[in-house]
């Protein structure tokens, strides 16, 4: 969106000093990975959850302003993360966007790329919900 600060995108802090990190592409792919973490009784608290508010292929300079501003904004604020999970969508531009941060990045953080199992987050948690209900009846 024109005129807004790229800088800030949706995040929910960990709960103390934890140092790993998961990317989403959008803010409601974050939240349907707290719900399916909740509903499989998981603290989704303990770990940084930041949305990348969309992403942007890879810059031809390939430098670090290829890294989502989000995310290096992100990581400023919180020099205790060590590490980064990669929930970027499963489609060509969230598995090229999730090479690029992985490549840019990791020298300096592990990185663990893990995608959906369908085209992202949101659709997981619909399915898990589906199977769920077909299983209580």
């Amino acid at each position: 969106m024109r005129g807004s600060d790229k800088r800030y995108a949706f995040s929910l802090p960990a709960n103390g000093d934890n140092t790993e990190l998961h990317l989403f592409e959008s803010a409601i792919d974050l939240l349907s990975y707290c719900t399916l973490a909740q509903l499989q009784g998981k603290d989704w608290r303990q770990v940084h959850l930041l949305s990348l508010a969309g992403i942007h292929g890879p810059a031809a300079d390939k430098d670090e302003s290829a890294i989502p501003v989000a995310l290096l904004s992100y990581l400023n604020c919180y020099p205790q993360i060590q590490r980064l999970a990669l929930h970027l969508d499963n489609d060509e531009p969230g598995r090229l966007a999730a090479a690029m941060i992985q490549q840019q990045l990791g020298q300096t953080y592990s990185t663990v790329n893990a995608p959906p199992a369908r085209k992202d987050v949101n659709d997981d948690l619909m399915v898990y919900r589906k199977q769920r209900e077909a299983a209580s009846r």
